[in-house]
């Protein structure tokens, strides 16, 4: 008798054994949870399994438990999702503007002279004061003035990127430093604002930003690599893993390169570096590296940016019809057409990737010529040119961007009637053309590839917050009455599309991240709600609870 138990117990323990060897094991099991997984063939799992970096299954939670043994995830029924894609961000640029005095949180005048004065007061005699985010439309015709700079100290030297990037204030100071007076004249691609007698009034545009900016101190590689980390450490808290820097100088290049070296480049990024910029270090042509496209590395620089035009802010931006006022005019053209295009064909078939700027519907109109005309002249190669912003597009360029292949890279949370539409730009282009901006839903139904990028810091880098705003075309905080042109909303399902698997297409990493299936890596972020269950004005409250970069947890740490 005693026998027979011990054989029982003998081969239930044989059976248990061979159970658990027939399990395969796991660095991670992420169960019971809403896996939205972003593959059309399997849009929605309960449970995912990831080993060394990759994900090597996505299915029913009863089935993988049986299968694999390893560290149980309970995701206590939040969302799983590939890690996000911001397709348009400047992160070491970015990055160095967290030490300035930044002023994008002052509502009026008298709260950017506050923060300005409470900047100037850390000061030493001589230091510069640099700083960045004042709103335009606080200021008559966006244009404030260098005497509101001088009264807060007339010894001081001042220099203040505007919140769009294309304008600076300066002081007085500043401007006797860099030699700008009544007889400089504008430089190519940029305007010094003047008053009636011709006096420069402490606002530049454009290019003309850089006669001051490059008398400024200049960061240090180690100053680099720290913004480049902190810009990365942000990224993660948002659940971003995969990026496009939008316009990388060459010393930005080598402090992301320096983090990979290291093994601490923990997000996969593309360099788009400025080959054609008024503004931002050119680079040369030979900085671009295509045999870098396609490569499973966290740092690629196989594209370049090109700026075509302006923005509407600083009425630089190209137009097809002028912009209305006492003095009408069309903007401005970063390169004329011709020039343009032969430059788009050289390096199209150079296999470059082109990243264009373009604002205007002119300029949209001429960036997708340059386009056409190289595909005439090389042939249609899957390079993957877009062009970001997009504020305003002609209807008859709408099908074009489907016919060439070109993707349409918008920054959604610009899609609101924001004091820069309502109080800028509705003045200067009228009430007909303001309904017609950023036209996403138009653009999809068109048959575009849309995806979604922050332009960070110009705006906020939460993925969530621009997925609203393209839904509801509202305000995501709620501050800002009213919608702008409910016409051209698009789904949830459209922007976590624009913020995963196409944003992975445009930086040819589509076959290793952008969707939860097998064989990609475990890029993943989760969310603190289903967000296919809440409210669409209620989606940028809900938030990141944890980042995985290729399986490991880099949010939070």
């Amino acid at each position: 008798m005693n026998c027979s138990i011990n054989r029982l117990l003998l081969l239930s323990l044989v059976l248990a054994l061979s159970a658990c060897e027939r399990r395969s094991a796991v660095d991670h099991l992420f169960i019971n949870g809403a896996v939205y997984t972003v593959n059309p063939e399997q849009p929605w799992a309960q449970a995912l399994a990831v080993r060394d970096g990759l994900i090597i299954d996505v299915g029913g939670q009863a089935e993988m438990l049986e299968v694999y043994d390893g560290a149980i995830v309970d995701l206590e029924g939040k969302m799983l999702l590939p890690g996000f894609h911001d397709s348009h961000s400047h992160l070491i640029y970015g990055g160095l503007e967290l030490r300035q005095c930044l002023l994008y949180d002052s509502a009026s005048v008298e709260e950017i002279i506050a923060k300005i004065q409470s900047c100037d007061a850390d000061l030493e005699p001589d230091e510069w004061l640099v700083g960045a985010g004042w709103n335009l439309s606080l200021f008559e015709l966006a244009n404030p003035s260098k005497l509101i700079l001088d009264e807060i100290n007339p010894n001081r030297m001042m220099f203040l990127k505007g919140a769009d990037g294309h304008s600076a204030w300066v002081s007085s100071k500043a401007l006797v430093r860099a030699g700008i007076v009544a007889e400089t004249p504008d430089p190519s691609d940029g305007l010094i604002e003047r008053n009636s007698i011709g006096e420069p009034t402490g606002t530049l545009r454009e290019s003309a930003m850089t006669l001051v900016e490059q008398l400024l101190p200049g960061a240090l590689p180690e100053d680099l690599i720290e913004a480049a980390e902190n810009a990365i450490a942000l990224s993660h808290s948002l659940g971003i893993t995969s990026a496009i820097d939008a316009a990388a100088t060459e010393a930005y290049a080598r402090a992301f390169d320096a983090l990979a070296s290291e093994g601490r480049m923990n997000l996969r990024l593309v360099l788009a570096m400025p080959v054609i910029s008024p503004f931002f270090d050119q680079a040369p042509r030979e900085s671009v590296v295509v045999s870098d496209r396609g490569r499973d590395q966290s740092v690629r620089r196989h594209a370049a940016k090109v700026f075509v035009d302006g923005v509407l802010e600083g009425e630089t931006a190209a137009l097809l019809e002028p912009y209305l006022g006492a003095s009408p005019h069309s903007g401005m053209l970063v390169t004329p057409p011709e020039a343009l295009n032969r430059l788009v064909i050289e390096m199209d078939k150079s296999q470059i990737q082109i990243m264009f700027h373009a604002v205007g519907d002119r300029g949209v109109r001429v960036a997708l010529n340059a386009v056409e005309a190289a595909q005439k002249a090389n042939g249609y190669q899957d390079l993957r040119h877009h062009i970001s912003h997009l504020q305003m597009i002609d209807p008859e360029d709408q099908p074009r961007f489907k016919e060439l292949a070109v993707s349409a890279n918008f920054q959604a949370l610009w899609a609101l009637p924001d004091d820069y539409i309502m109080e800028i730009n509705l003045p200067a282009v009228g009430e007909q053309r303001v309904t017609q901006m950023y036209p996403i839903g138009s653009l999809e139904a068109a048959g575009a590839r849309i995806v979604g990028g922050s332009d960070w810091p110009i705006s906020s880098m939460n993925p969530l917050a621009a997925i609203e705003t393209a839904i509801t075309r509202a305000d995501a905080e709620g501050k800002i009455p009213g919608s702008l042109n409910l016409t051209e909303a698009v789904s949830l399902e459209t922007m976590l599309r624009a913020y995963t698997l196409e944003g992975a297409y445009l930086m040819h990493q589509e076959s290793t991240t952008g969707s939860l299936e097998v064989g990609k890596r475990a890029d993943l972020v989760v969310l603190s709600d289903n967000l296919f269950e809440v409210e669409a004005d209620r989606i940028s409250d809900v938030w990141v609870e944890r980042t995985y970069f290729s399986g490991q947890q880099v949010y939070p740490q």
